[in-house]
């Protein structure tokens, strides 16, 4: 059903293979070592969606910086090309060893470093479980500011790699404004103490942002320092179901202006999402009946009585607008946890259900269902689309509308390269047309890099490379990838 998506020949590997003296070395460090003389399970070569194939012997688990620093080092003087790996949740390939390269993996970096109950700030591992950090600041008045539908999986150290975007997005902002701080380990084995804990710093060059979405082609990341939220004393969820696109905008701009401060997540998706969930993941659907569109709409603030008055108050206006179809207030809190997991399984059910094409960009709210009648169109002109054993069975979008994020889904029969061929750069082409980024929040990963031209300049471009030549001249951290394939 799936075959191993093809790598990049842009740029020569580095890599040699691994000898039984370099394991001796990394197991030396003190680091726990997994290896085989033939490719290790899916577990280390999969990608979470199965389209991107790897064929490392190798993983390295080291438990501090300072075994990371000395394996960098010696990978460095080697010649030993080094992919990090969290999770794996991610869906561009970015994690996953293409070209046989050794993997770090950071999960055995699982210690929370300092927690300021005062400033709100967290300093933990890389290798920290996103939901196993949120949990335990729940318990001192905070949460984690980016939510993830992979939170039980995915690590901080990846979220910062990746710059990851997340559910609430509209509310509490981006990685590049919530990281305070950042250790990392550079490609010569250097360790890069920037675990700044202060939220005001002018003292010359940021340098963290530079790991924040660089995904493991400048160094591991091995620490972050993040600032934390208020932990919200009422939340409530509304969810929509609306007739056209049209009106999922004027419910957002009025959701801005009735709701104010204490929106914090503003979703939404198509019947045919709907569908596919209630299917292949076995939840109901948070609104009977069929409706063209779903809207989830998320408040968090500090006193339940004004919160619910104000939705209620929104949820008037949207009646007598004649904007929606159906309303549904969610404040139990299991039953907010059921539509919330209703919505971030969604690009879950859509994996169960084929050979999932996702596509991650950021476009211009006037233009995102215009993204999705032009790719049925486009699809269906080639043939491939709402014909008789059509290759491709649907085509999908859902999203987050408060900061413009759109997940396109092409879903097949199986992976080959007749619908690739056929999106590809067709599809990234017109995002940039449109005045649109290719990368929203999954990354560059393994496939991406050679579409940025339609969303970056060239003289960007050319400085992203120059970054990665001063950082990491040898090539060894995840070559093949990312900026390498512009």
């Amino acid at each position: 059903m799936s075959s191993p998506q093809s790598i990049s020949t842009s740029e020569p590997s580095t890599t040699r293979p691994v000898s039984s003296e370099d394991i001796e070395f990394f197991a030396s460090t003190g680091a726990r070592v997994v290896h085989d003389e033939s490719p290790l399970g899916s577990e280390y070569n999969t990608d979470h969606f199965g389209k991107y194939f790897g064929s490392t012997t190798v993983a390295v688990f080291p438990r501090s910086t300072e075994q990371v620093s000395k394996i960098l080092e010696h990978c460095n003087r080697n010649a030993i090309s080094v992919v990090t790996q969290g999770g794996n949740s991610g869906t561009a390939g970015g994690a996953i060893a293409q070209r046989g390269e050794i993997i770090v993996n950071l999960r055995d970096m699982n210690k929370v470093r300092e927690l300021d109950v005062i400033s709100g700030v967290l300093v933990a591992d890389g290798g920290c479980i996103l939901e196993d950090l949120d949990n335990h600041v729940r318990n001192h008045g905070y949460i984690v500011p980016v939510d993830l539908g992979a939170k039980k999986k995915c690590m901080i150290g990846g979220n910062v790699s990746t710059n990851a975007g997340g559910l609430r997005y509209l509310r509490y902002g981006s990685m590049h404004g919530t990281v305070l701080g950042v250790e990392a380990v550079l490609p010569d084995g250097r360790i890069l103490d920037g675990l700044f804990t202060l939220k005001k710093d002018a003292s010359g060059y940021d340098v963290k942002q530079l790991f924040i979405g660089a995904e493991g082609t400048l160094g591991i990341v091995t620490g972050v320092a993040i600032a934390l939220a208020p932990k919200p004393q009422s939340a409530q969820i509304a969810v929509l179901g609306l007739a056209d696109f049209n009106r999922i905008q004027k419910a957002f701009v009025l959701a801005r202006q009735t709701l104010g401060e204490i929106v914090s997540a503003f979703e939404f998706w198509e019947r045919r999402c709907n569908e596919i969930v209630v299917e292949y993941e076995g939840y109901e659907s948070p609104l009977s009946g069929a409706h063209e569109f779903y809207v989830l709409i998320e408040t968090r603030g500090s006193f339940a009585r004004h919160d619910a008055e104000k939705m209620d108050m929104f949820l008037d206006c949207l009646c007598k607008q004649e904007l929606v179809d159906a309303t549904r207030v969610f404040r139990d809190t299991q039953e907010m946890e059921q539509t919330w997991l209703f919505r971030s399984q969604m690009a879950e059910a859509h994996g169960k259900s084929g050979c999932m094409h996702v596509y991650d960009f950021s476009l211009p709210s006037k233009h995102q269902y215009e993204l999705l009648v032009a790719v049925k169109r486009h699809l269906q002109d080639a043939g491939l689309y709402n014909v008789d054993d059509a290759p491709v069975k649907d085509v999908t979008i859902f999203g987050h509308i408060g900061d413009d994020n759109i997940h396109l889904q092409v879903i097949a029969r199986e992976f080959g390269s007749v619908v690739e061929r056929a999106m590809e750069p067709w599809v990234y082409e017109w995002v940039g047309s449109h005045a649109g980024s290719v990368a929203a929040e999954h990354g560059l990963g393994a496939h991406k890099g050679k579409f940025l031209k339609y969303s970056k300049s060239p003289v960007v471009i050319d400085t992203m490379k120059s970054l990665k030549q001063l950082l990491d001249p040898k090539n060894i951290m995840n070559p093949g990838k990312h900026i390498a394939l512009a």
